[in-house]
């Protein structure tokens, strides 16, 4: 699941400008080690390179560009600590970074558990994250002259779906199932593609409200948008809908089956008078 906030090939394609504007590369040698992060695949290479980048042009002013893309792979590693820390090391340098804000309101409520001794302050960062980025995303201008007014007007989308979908992870986490209905509806409202994990959140909102009916329907489109894997090659979506399944068939049986007598209840007799 955290590896459902944008890739590094969009964000590279937003940050491209910075190449040919401010802040801009002293030398030809600070300009290729540039190019290493941009043409970096694998994210271990881009992490020597943003470090290659850091340490030998200490005066470079693409300290904020090098830490999210920091960010960002260890985002794709799966590395949540450090993912976090050049997270926080980016707005400290932009309060305003869009990707950043985005990327981190979703992942730490993801992984936030029950019974965290932090977890209050934990989900009150995401929250201040995911509605930060919702103020700042739509008077956000285009950086990039080579993507279209309608493309720039679909990322823009995506990136306010995606801090709702973070805002209704928060709620979920917090047990507020209706905000958190209301929010991943927004979500999947604004979204040029739609999630499966949107629609598995949505249906587990819907779950715990007694909605069984309609998270069904979420549950099955989750299924169709690709399902949510989990450890072992689980689909979650899948486990959801036979729990959706189970619990009405139990329901249907429960109203068919007659009302029981309450105990103690005197057996009816028919009273038959005497002529």
């Amino acid at each position: 699941m955290m590896k459902r906030i944008l890739g590094a090939a969009i964000v590279l394609a937003l940050c491209a400008p910075i190449f040919a504007q401010q802040p801009q590369a002293k030398t030809q040698k600070e300009l290729d080690a540039l190019f290493e992060i941009e043409s970096a695949t694998d994210p271990d290479v881009r992490i020597g390179a943003i470090h290659t980048l850091l340490t030998n042009f200490k005066d470079t002013e693409f300290k904020e560009f090098a830490n999210l893309m920091m960010m960002l792979s260890y985002q794709q590693k799966d590395d949540f600590e450090m993912m976090v820390l050049y997270g926080e090391r980016t707005l400290e340098l932009n309060p305003d970074n869009i990707d950043t804000l985005v990327s981190l309101s979703y992942a730490i409520p993801a992984r936030t558990g029950e019974f965290d001794l932090d977890k209050d302050e934990k989900l009150a960062k995401a929250e201040d994250f995911a509605k930060r980025a919702l103020l700042a995303i739509p008077t956000l201008e285009n950086p990039n002259p080579d993507v279209t007014a309608d493309d720039w007007l679909i990322a823009k989308k995506d990136f306010m779906s995606q801090s709702h979908d973070s805002l209704g992870l928060v709620a979920l986490k917090r047990k507020d199932y209706q905000a958190a209905e209301k929010s991943l509806r927004q979500s999947l409202q604004v979204a040029s593609r739609q999630s499966a994990s949107t629609f598995y959140h949505l249906a587990s909102a819907l779950q715990e409200q007694g909605k069984n009916d309609e998270a069904l329907t979420m549950a099955d489109k989750s299924i169709a948008a690709g399902g949510v894997m989990a450890g072992g090659g689980q689909d979650l979506a899948k486990v959801l809908k036979a729990q959706l399944i189970k619990a009405k068939a139990a329901a249907m049986m429960n109203k068919s089956k007659p009302a029981a007598k309450p105990a103690g209840t005197v057996p009816e007799v028919e009273i038959i008078k005497q002529p």
